[in-house]
């Protein structure tokens, strides 16, 4: 097993998730980032980018198999998946406002 330290970053399309992948795969890091949409994500040449939908409970576990079954162990969790929402309280679904707390705000792990 190698020293390098495996860390997985969510929502590591664009933004400070993007640029957190970035930075940390130049530090050495073995970086997998994540995205709903990895083919629509642009490539950075050291990090594997991987399907993730945080508010899907299969969406995560099919994620972190994943990692776990190519190197072994996840050593640390940027958790930096956001979904924004803009506009007027009322001109907002109930639809819109629940994805939006099931990314930003309730954990998956509703067993504990």
């Amino acid at each position: 097993m190698s020293n390098q330290k495996v860390v997985l970053i969510t929502g590591a399309s664009s933004g400070v998730g993007q640029a957190t992948a970035r930075l940390l795969s130049q530090k050495g890091f073995k970086v997998f980032g994540t995205t709903r949409n990895p083919t629509d994500a642009k490539a950075i040449p050291t990090v594997e980018m991987l399907a993730l939908d945080v508010r899907n409970d299969d969406s995560v576990v099919v994620c972190v198999e994943a990692v776990i079954n190519q190197v072994g162990r996840i050593d640390t969790l940027v958790n930096n998946a956001t979904y924004e929402l803009a506009g007027a309280l009322e001109e907002t679904s109930l639809e819109e406002a629940r994805a939006q707390f099931e990314t930003n705000f309730f954990r998956l792990d509703r067993n504990n």
